[in-house]
Formats: C-alpha cells, structure tokens, sequence
C-alpha cells in the first residue's frame, strides 16, 4: 500500500511542545510493511528520507498533486484536497488500527 507520510506531528512525535521530538514507536513497523513517501513541510525531509529509507519525499506546497492509497498526517483535514487518495489518518496508530480489521 501506498502512504503519504507527514513528518512533524506524526512520524516524529512531542510531548514536551516540541522541545524534544522521537520517532514514533510504529515508524520502522509502517515503513517495512508499507511503501512510504515523506509528504511534509519539514526543511529537513531529504534527510529523513536518507535516514528512515523511504520510497520517496514530496514537499508541501509543491505544484505536484501527490497519488496514494493513504495519507498519514495529523493535519489531514488541511491537507486532503492537495492530494488524491482514497482515505486519511490523523495518526500512524489510527492506520495501523484500521489494518487490523
């Protein structure tokens, strides 16, 4: 299955208000059953691309109308109408609940 996956709020998570951030403890788990494009605003999404060895990256606010099956993104109301995608998830969590049925 094809994911679109935010970086900032949900790949990486805080619970301090974003002084400290931590991969979330799914990421690995999503990334090896799944192929994952980073689909995000982060500065540093070819890094995070290089690091956790997605299939790709798209940064938001490109021209590009980005494909999937799913968009992972805790702003996923926000962000819906700037791809196509047959369903949206606010957490990895949620998705991964979803799989299960």
């Amino acid at each position: 299955m094809k994911i679109l996956l935010d970086i900032d709020d949900t790949a990486l998570i805080t619970k301090d208000r974003g002084k400290t951030w931590t991969e979330h403890p799914k990421l690995q788990e999503l990334i090896a059953q799944h192929d994952v494009v980073l689909y995000s605003g982060n500065p540093e999404i070819d890094e995070y691309f290089a690091k956790w060895k997605t299939k790709g990256y798209i940064s938001k606010g490109t021209d590009s109308f980005p494909k999937a099956d799913v968009l992972i993104d805790n702003d996923c109301d926000l962000w819906k109408e700037n791809v196509e995608v047959k369903k949206c998830y606010k957490t990895i969590d949620a998705f991964l609940k979803s799989t299960l049925k």
